[in-house]
């Protein structure tokens, strides 16, 4: 009977301690991704626990896990008095988003000096403060076609503020989405928009018209260039005809020149058949052209006779 106590009481005691055990709970898992601050009756102990099981005394020691994985804010920018003023004095609203981690060599100090919430709290202040700096250097015209320059911009001066404050977290990324202006802008976009496709048609129209008239005066220039064109070729056909009847003429004179020729030569060639004719048929007498009596005229003297030629 003895020994079946003991043996009872061994089991109760036992079950007693894995209820406590489980109860106290002197372990805690600390997830992937996370850190453990440990914390005895309150106060932060400057070891930070790794993922996996951190011991701890139950009831004197708690474990805080804390991510150091990147996290995300994000906030709008209403339009309106909270509104960030552009260059030109428009009320600008815009999302932003950061991204971001805490520096895990750091997160001692981060939890005494803020914090989370406030860490949180500053960091979406200075990154609303960092974009209404940014855009109060833009007008709300230039705003549209620079947007990845503003949001450039804005993470480096962001980066900075942080910098400048000595906080321990890392910015990742920041974005910025979503531009929003007020409807009295909106009404005087339309307006412009309105009154420059006015413009535009017109400028249109004028462009149109001047091509019609570009068109006229090439077609004029056309006509008149047609016009020379055939004056000088009527110019330069009359002046062909005129050498060619010169030509033509110089041809001519030529020709009769040469049949006069050809005419003298034959006028002269008859008269040498002529010549030769008449010679063939003379006797040799000689016929006086003068008579003068009283001296005997002997007609059948011949020149022989006469002493003319030599017999």
């Amino acid at each position: 009977m003895e020994k079946e106590t003991k043996i009872a009481f061994a089991i109760g005691g036992m079950i007693v301690a894995i209820i406590a055990f489980l109860i106290l709970k002197p372990f805690q898992i600390v997830d992937s991704g996370n850190k453990g601050l440990r914390f005895t009756m309150g106060s932060l102990s400057e070891k930070v626990e790794n993922e996996g099981i951190a011991w701890k005394w139950p009831l004197f020691q708690s474990i805080k896990e804390v991510s150091i994985r990147p996290q995300q804010i994000d906030y709008e920018v209403e339009v309106g008095d909270d509104g960030a003023i552009s260059k030109d004095n428009q009320t600008i609203g815009a999302g932003l988003t950061v991204f971001y981690k805490y520096d895990e060599n750091r997160l001692v100090e981060m939890w005494r000096n803020t914090g989370e919430e406030k860490m949180k709290a500053i960091l979406t202040q200075t990154l609303k403060e960092s974009f209404k700096k940014v855009i109060g250097s833009y007008t709300i015209f230039e705003i549209a076609g620079n947007q990845e320059k503003i949001r450039a911009e804005v993470a480096e001066k962001f980066r900075g503020d942080l910098s400048a404050g000595n906080y321990p977290v890392q910015i990742t990324e920041v974005k910025i989405i979503n531009y929003d202006w007020s409807a009295a802008f909106e009404k005087q976009i339309e307006e412009t928009m309105k009154r420059a496709q006015e413009v535009k048609q017109k400028e249109q129209e004028l462009l149109i018209t001047e091509q019609e008239a570009q068109k006229l005066v090439k077609q004029a220039e056309a006509e008149k260039q047609s016009l020379i064109t055939k004056a000088e070729g009527e110019k330069e056909a009359a002046k062909l005809n005129a050498e060619a009847k010169a030509l033509e003429g110089e041809g001519i004179r030529k020709y009769n020149e040469a049949i006069r020729a050809n005419m003298d030569q034959e006028l002269a060639f008859r008269k040498l058949e002529i010549e030769k004719i008449k010679a063939d048929k003379w006797d040799g007498k000689l016929i006086p052209s003068q008579v003068f009596t009283p001296i005997p005229l002997n007609l059948g003297a011949t020149m022989q006779d006469l002493g003319i030629v030599n017999k």
